[in-house]
């Protein structure tokens, strides 16, 4: 049950209604009641009946800003989470096994699971790994120009007629299928912690973070913003997509210019709205003095304060963030004849099969 979320709240001691036709207020929810004595809950395109003889009220919508707020009890404090994502991604980009890689995706998967998703994250994380995973290796397959390269199969002949003499055939090579897994794992560790951060913190948290970690207030604003504007933009979409399937426009048609045309047109409106959306921000944002030299003396009454799992996780990353550069240092040096001791063998062996 999605509830929007207002200090407005009525409480009904018994559950029952001595008047009908009266109209009850939960969480900025208007709650008329029905002939019947059954109350209707009217929320946006849904609507819920309780029935003659309802809970408690008070538990009603304490109940709907649980559910609303089911990511944001996390243990991980912003500013923690900041930093993890920094250090990950600097992991991912020193890291060229693709176990190790593995070990820094199936992290970043149990940081989600940890966080208890919704139904509907969960499949929008699927969806945009699937994407992402398809889109690399299918790339990486096609354009690998490293040498040496073993055709796995050719999609098109290099005699074909003009597409095949233009780019002298396309075929798929097996090392290009491994560098595209190896680039998807980097790719797709960085997206999970980044939804993770994104649906575990409030803005306003994330912003107090960003200022905390000596971020320019300018800078943390526009982060800030940014991340505000993306369930703004895909509630804007939705609307209107549900807009053009009422009135019987339908994307998927044979006809393809029609398609493409339907799609177009839905973007006028969707750009439209974020226009107007910004403008509403940029006017809020002036009316209330806000400007980047009095951002830096800003005072909270919200405080940012690490526990032992904050200190704990930092420290755990850059312990393996300063070991692994060690060892590539080492190995470095060793690969390239500048410096070699026989007591490190083993780290030389660790590096080269498992880094």
């Amino acid at each position: 049950m999605n509830c929007p979320t207002t200090n407005e709240v009525a409480c009904e001691k018994d559950g029952t209604s001595a008047v009908r036709n009266r109209t009850y207020r939960v969480e900025g929810l208007r709650i008329p009641t029905l002939s019947d004595g059954r109350r209707l809950i009217a929320d946006n395109h849904r609507s819920i009946f309780i029935g003659k003889r309802t809970p408690n009220l008070l538990y009603l919508s304490r109940r709907c800003k649980s559910e609303n707020n089911t990511m944001r009890n996390t243990i991980l404090e912003p500013r923690t989470k900041i930093l993890m994502m920094l250090v990950s991604g600097c992991l991912v980009i020193l890291l060229d096994s693709p176990t190790a890689l593995l070990v820094c995706f199936v992290g970043s998967l149990a940081l989600v699971a940890l966080s208890i998703p919704t139904w509907r994250q969960i499949g929008l994380l699927c969806a945009f790994l699937f994407f992402t995973t398809w889109g690399l290796i299918y790339s990486q397959a096609i354009f690998y120009n490293e040498f040496p390269r073993t055709v796995l199969f050719t999609l098109v002949p290099a005699d074909l007629p003009l597409i095949g003499k233009m780019t002298g055939g396309i075929r798929v090579y097996r090392e290009g299928l491994f560098h595209g897994i190896v680039q998807s794992l980097r790719f797709n560790t960085t997206l999970v912690i980044g939804c993770f951060i994104v649906w575990t913190t409030q803005p306003r948290d994330l912003l107090l973070a960003l200022t905390q970690l000596r971020v320019p207030a300018t800078l943390a604003f526009m982060v800030t913003t940014a991340l505000h504007f993306i369930p703004v933009i895909t509630n804007e979409a939705a609307t209107v997509f549900r807009s053009q399937r009422l009135r019987g426009f339908r994307y998927l048609r044979l006809n393809l210019f029609a398609t493409c045309r339907g799609v177009i047109n839905s973007f006028r409106p969707i750009l439209a709205g974020n226009i107007r959306h910004a403008t509403h921000l940029g006017e809020s944002v002036e009316s209330r003095g806000f400007s980047p030299e009095m951002a830096t003396r800003r005072t909270s009454l919200r405080s940012l304060k690490m526990g032992v799992w904050d200190y704990s996780l930092l420290a755990v990353l850059f312990v393996c963030l300063i070991g692994v550069v060690g060892l590539k240092l080492l190995y470095f040096f060793y690969a390239n004849g500048i410096y070699y001791a026989s007591w490190l063998r083993h780290a030389y062996t660790f590096t080269r099969e498992v880094l």
